[in-house]
């Protein structure tokens, strides 16, 4: 896949996605109810693979960059925020119980999401690089907390499939430093 078709592929598939559940379960509370969790589900996927592109490129050549998986995660989590907005409009006693509280879970929600894509440059600086990979270890977290209570039992081996993206990524981390380390050794021995 092109790195230019990656988000669009996100942000389709992920409309699609939202046009099946209201498809199958109705224009009503429900279907937009159905739409949310899966579109969430979706992002989350484009997450895993996003999150995990440091260390699946070694093993896939032609996967797009990790920068633009985020990117493709990033536009996958806006088209789950319109299916939330579907829900605010059908069901507004969902949010009046606790306004304040939801009101920031989905505004903190939206930021996060929306500071993550902002940040996501190739050649970022050491502050911008840092406050993206603070970003995605916490959005990982949220997805983990939320894939381990997953009502659709069988999607929670998504859960499994962030642990390993983690891995993955820390594996990366690892041998980037211990290369950088004796290239800077033998710098200093030379």
């Amino acid at each position: 896949m092109a790195n230019r078709h990656a988000i669009t592929l996100s942000i389709g598939g992920n409309l699609l996605v939202m046009a099946a559940s209201w498809a199958l379960h109705g224009w009503n509370d429900v279907g937009v109810h159905v739409a949310a969790r899966n579109t969430a589900r979706f992002s989350a996927l484009w997450f895993i693979v996003g999150f995990s592109a440091p260390g699946l490129a070694r093993w896939v050549r032609t996967l797009p960059s990790g920068t633009t998986l985020i990117r493709a995660f990033v536009a996958a989590q806006m088209v789950h925020y319109m299916s939330v907005i579907a829900v605010l409009h059908f069901d507004p006693a969902h949010f009046s119980h606790h306004p304040v509280k939801a009101g920031l879970i989905i505004i903190n929600g939206f930021l996060i999401v929306l500071i993550t894509g902002l940040t996501a440059r190739p050649q970022a600086s050491p502050t911008v690089a840092g406050i993206h990979t603070s970003l995605l270890y916490l959005i990982s977290f949220i997805f983990f907390a939320a894939l381990l209570r997953d009502r659709f039992k069988p999607f929670r081996a998504a859960a499994v499939m962030l642990v390993l993206a983690l891995i993955l990524r820390l594996i990366v981390r690892i041998k980037s430093y211990r290369s950088e380390a004796k290239s800077a050794s033998e710098v200093v021995t030379a």
